[in-house]
């Protein structure tokens, strides 16, 4: 009996050995931007050697369990939804003191790690056609107000009632711009506002379909909207598994602009290239990986 549990613990050793180390496991959320940046990181992992492992298409709530947990390493988040989801604390304006505060509490609370900014900020945004912005001289939230006759809007489900939506906005800057409120899922948003059936809609800053579909998006004069800064959140197995993953992010902060964004984000859900691909070239375009 000493024998064969001798032989099956070899055997037990060998099998972990074969298998080599733990892969860094990255994740994503389900949509397409938080894919191409999860790319991003696992393939800037895989240029150190590191074996990854891809999680893709995973609820916000899962990726951040899973990180607490150990099951997950790394994956993208954004500073808003940390400070005011995760935290369950009240909405800041300042980017840099919300980027802090989620920094040092999330260290303190559960030895996780934010990464430097990448330099996009997905937060809402009002959004129009180019011709129309042209048509009315919009270039911010506040010219709204030169709008005659009123604005036919289209808001998703939750974005007429929050308080950091439609009915925060219109206190904050005075508006009075809507005459008709049609309310609709983010998918017939982009399509209502091309075909001219709304004139304005609340939209996401990042969205490719912005780019695809010739929009503009206003400028948030009165910076109303809390900042939504995409940053790297690693667990505490992330550096040990991949020593150079810090320094890699890094070189990538602050690379990834709005306009940047939106164009990887189109290439992918209107020109149907692979996200592999378009991570790829970006990170070779910026000399952060071999092409």
């Amino acid at each position: 009996m000493r024998r064969l549990l001798a032989a099956s613990a070899a055997a037990l050793l060998l099998s972990s050995c074969a298998r080599g180390p733990a892969p860094l496991v990255v994740a994503s959320k389900p949509f397409t931007e938080s894919e191409i940046v999860g790319e991003m990181i696992a393939q800037l992992a895989e240029s150190d050697g590191v074996k990854v492992e891809r999680r893709f298409y995973l609820g916000g709530g899962v990726c951040f369990a899973g990180l607490k947990r150990g099951d997950v390493d790394a994956y993208v988040e954004y500073t808003g939804t940390g400070l005011v989801d995760l935290l369950g604390e009240p909405p800041r304006r300042d980017p840099a003191e919300v980027f802090a505060r989620v920094k040092k509490v999330f260290k303190k609370r559960w030895n996780l790690t934010w990464e430097p900014p990448l330099g996009f900020d997905n937060t809402y945004a009002l959004v129009v056609r180019g011709g129309y912005a042209k048509k009315h001289g919009l270039e911010t939230i506040s010219d709204l107000k030169k709008v005659p006759g009123g604005l036919v809007c289209g808001f998703d489900l939750e974005f007429a009632d929050r308080p950091d939506g439609w009915k925060g906005l219109k206190a904050a800057y005075g508006l009075k711009a809507c005459r008709e409120i049609r309310q609709m899922t983010p998918g017939l948003m982009y399509g209502a506002l091309s075909a001219g059936k709304v004139d304005v809609i609340s939209g996401y800053a990042t969205d490719g379909r912005i780019a695809s579909y010739g929009l503009k998006v206003l400028d948030d004069d009165e910076h109303f909207f809390p900042p939504y800064q995409a940053a790297p959140l690693l667990g505490p197995n992330a550096l040990k598994k991949d020593p150079k993953l810090a320094a890699h992010l890094q070189a990538l902060a602050g690379r990834i602009g709005g306009d940047e964004m939106r164009a990887l984000n189109a290439e992918v859900d209107a020109g149907h290239r692979r996200v592999r691909d378009v991570a790829r070239d970006f990170l070779a375009a910026q000399g952060l990986l071999r092409k």
